[in-house]
């Protein structure tokens, strides 16, 4: 299997496909279509034609990055796409950041050491508290 690692983002129809394919559910098409160019960064893997990974980053663009839909579809998982991935986003991270700049992620269940090996911490710990999150339902 050959990858192909590209810096961009995916279409709209390509990203709503990867995240119902690992069970994350899906948005409007419109939103998508507004949503993601407005990220800062964005790195895709693909098998000959097949998008089969991707990896964001959004942010404020200096203070506050946040590295978002990390997705690897799960015939591809283990086979380090998911690291390559993320390799390129703290490569992107680290040539923009700035001292201070803040770099968050929210890992799915059961994925904390992954992320950890790039220098992320889970909460709550005695200094920091949990993280948290809502997911709005209107």
């Amino acid at each position: 299997m050959t990858i192909a690692i590209i810096e961009q983002l995916p279409t709209p129809d390509d990203y709503n496909r990867l995240r119902a394919a690992v069970g994350w559910g899906v948005y409007d098409r419109e939103l998508v279509e507004r949503a993601l160019p407005t990220s800062l960064y964005g790195v895709c893997a693909y098998e000959s034609d097949e998008l089969v990974g991707m990896a964001r980053v959004i942010g404020d663009g200096g203070m506050v990055y946040y590295i978002q839909d990390v997705i690897v579809l799960p015939g591809h998982q283990r086979q380090g796409i998911g690291t390559t991935l993320m390799d390129k986003i703290m490569t992107w991270v680290r040539a923009h950041a700035s001292r201070n700049t803040v770099v968050g992620l929210m890992a799915a269940a059961g994925k904390e050491p992954f992320y950890e090996k790039y220098g992320f911490t889970r909460r709550p710990t005695e200094r920091l508290g949990a993280g948290m999150t809502q997911f709005w339902r209107v």
